[in-house]
């Protein structure tokens, strides 16, 4: 066999076992129309015939996302001249939005082992402006940003436009809001109007941020378009029940962005600055010293991560982050701030923060750098735990008899039994009596007081009832306790085990009974 035999022969071998490319024969495109208005999908269909089929997976045609991806199957059956058939068909199918002249690639589908294609078909995309008839009355929808081309993480503005001719007849709308696949997204403020002869455009915004680079595209968004229709006048007069609705879809164009690379890894993106400030440098043993973060300027703060202090022999608790961002021209002016509270029986020192920052105006990067706070603690009173004395516990009430006391104690020596003047001063109590006025102020008296102490066992129960329960939550208990800290040396302790928990380290172990009893106590206290 001569070499160029072998080579044929290999080659048919190989496309015997991997299955032969073969075109049009079991596998059809069809397609809904080969001219298509921009902004308007593309119907496409492809139907193979056979067992064991297996179709592509199609994400995007020529660069333009597909949407609506469904396979079908069905059987069609015949009877001819006495002859019964059947086949076996399945449909995969897709819409896309082309914005410019294309050819529509050839697809590969294996059916029962082997490889077919479709043909490459072209198509026409013809441009709005050139359309003549109005296709949805004269309602328009359109999508447009701020900006062409950005890096990753840099915000900016996608606003959508809907557009409602005067005097028309809405009876409802149904809009269907952009798709930010790949996008950080979120609204901005509430619809907008704005009035003219022609009519009203109704108008929404969104700050967007790329999550990742290339060349992306954000799908429009869609608006179904209720038109109440008059037809049924002459038959209902008032038009109440003949108005029928006529339901219209409007679509925008998908809107493209070249989104570049950042160069190095960057905690902010944007032009920025960064403070901190405490609000004392000198405080008493374990009293707590309130730190402020605030960053501020040009770009999003939204998917910036909050940063941690790790300060040896200092406790520290930080709030939630507040983020507010607003749109000023074509600009998005955004402010961070977070509050941290710093809890130590000796000196220490907040230590300086650092971020690293992009410029995406002048492409250049560079380090933002906060202040570091010392902070000097008083600590010649730490305490060793002295406790005030109270009535009933370190100062009881005594009971002894005083020779130095006044009639008080002279009557508690006196015995009954033996002194005759007891018995003389009861006779003349007995005779003379107490006038009536003290009666009746000493009876108005006692209802007074009974009144009195009835409410306050009832404020004293309510009390107890609103503040004391059990389980509470880690982040709860911290808020509580942590302003006591310099209160008790226990308290101080549980702050600090309540912090470590919060933070994520599971070997911890807290005794909810001591916790519960403590804050109730802190809480009778307040």
């Amino acid at each position: 066999m001569s070499i160029h035999g072998k080579m044929i022969l290999k080659l048919f071998l190989t496309m015997t076992m991997m299955g032969v490319v073969l075109f049009g024969a079991g596998v059809k495109l069809r397609l809904n129309s080969t001219e298509v208005i921009e902004g308007n999908p593309l119907e496409v269909q492809i139907v193979a015939e056979g067992k064991n089929i297996l179709f592509p997976n199609i994400d995007n045609v020529g660069g333009f996302p597909v949407e609506g991806n469904s396979v079908t199957s069905k059987l069609e059956s015949s009877y001819i001249n006495g002859t019964f058939s059947s086949k076996s068909l399945k449909t995969l199918r897709f819409n896309f939005y082309p914005e410019t002249d294309m050819t529509i690639p050839a697809f590969k589908v294996t059916i029962e082992g082997k490889v077919y294609q479709t043909k490459p078909t072209k198509i026409h995309v013809i441009k709005p402006s050139a359309v003549t008839a109005k296709s949805v009355d004269g309602y328009t929808l359109r999508i447009k940003s701020n900006k062409k081309e950005v890096y990753v993480g840099e915000p900016f503005i996608v606003t959508v436009d809907f557009f409602e001719p005067r005097n028309s007849a809405v009876a409802k709308v149904e809009y269907t809001p952009p798709q930010f696949k790949a996008f950080f997204s979120q609204s901005l403020g509430e619809e907008k109007l704005k009035r003219s002869a022609g009519g009203t455009l109704h108008q929404l915004q969104y700050l967007v941020s790329a999550k990742e680079e290339g060349k992306r595209t954000i799908m429009p968004p869609k608006a179904r378009v209720g038109i109440r229709s008059f037809s049924g006048a002459s038959s209902d007069p008032w038009g109440f029940f003949a108005n029928d609705i006529q339901w219209h879809s409007v679509r925008a164009a998908p809107l493209s962005m070249v989104v570049k690379p950042v160069p190095g890894n960057v905690d902010l993106i944007g032009l920025f600055k960064v403070q901190s400030s405490v609000d004392h440098t000198h405080v008493k043993a374990n009293t707590p010293v309130t730190y402020t973060l605030h960053i501020s300027g040009e770009g999003s703060l939204d998917d910036l991560a909050n940063p941690k202090f790790d300060v040896p022999g200092v406790t520290v608790y930080g709030d939630d982050a507040k983020v507010t961002s607003k749109v000023a021209g074509d600009k998005v002016l955004s402010q961070y701030e977070r509050k941290y509270v710093f809890i130590s029986d000796q000196d220490f020192t907040i230590p300086s923060l650092s971020f690293k920052s992009f410029d995406y105006i002048s492409q250049k990067s560079k380090t933002l750098v906060t202040k570091a706070h010392k902070i000097n603690v008083d600590n010649a009173g730490v305490m060793t735990q002295t406790k005030a004395p109270t009535a009933q516990e370190d100062k009881p009430v005594s009971i002894q008899k005083n020779p130095h006391s006044t009639a008080v104690s002279h009557e508690q020596n006196r015995s009954i039994l033996e002194d005759e003047a007891y018995y003389q001063e009861r006779e003349a109590q007995a005779q003379t009596g107490y006038p009536l006025w003290v009666t009746v102020l000493g009876f108005v008296l006692g209802i007074l007081f009974t009144l009195l102490m009835q409410k306050i066992l009832v404020y004293v129960s309510q009390r107890r009832n609103r503040k004391k329960r059990a389980h509470y939550s880690t982040k709860e208990a911290l808020k509580i306790l942590y302003p006591h800290t310099n209160h008790h040396k226990k308290i101080e302790a549980m702050v600090r085990k309540l912090y470590e928990k919060e933070n994520g380290n599971h070997t911890i172990s807290i005794d909810r009974k001591e916790l519960d009893k403590m804050i109730n106590e802190v809480l009778e206290g307040s």
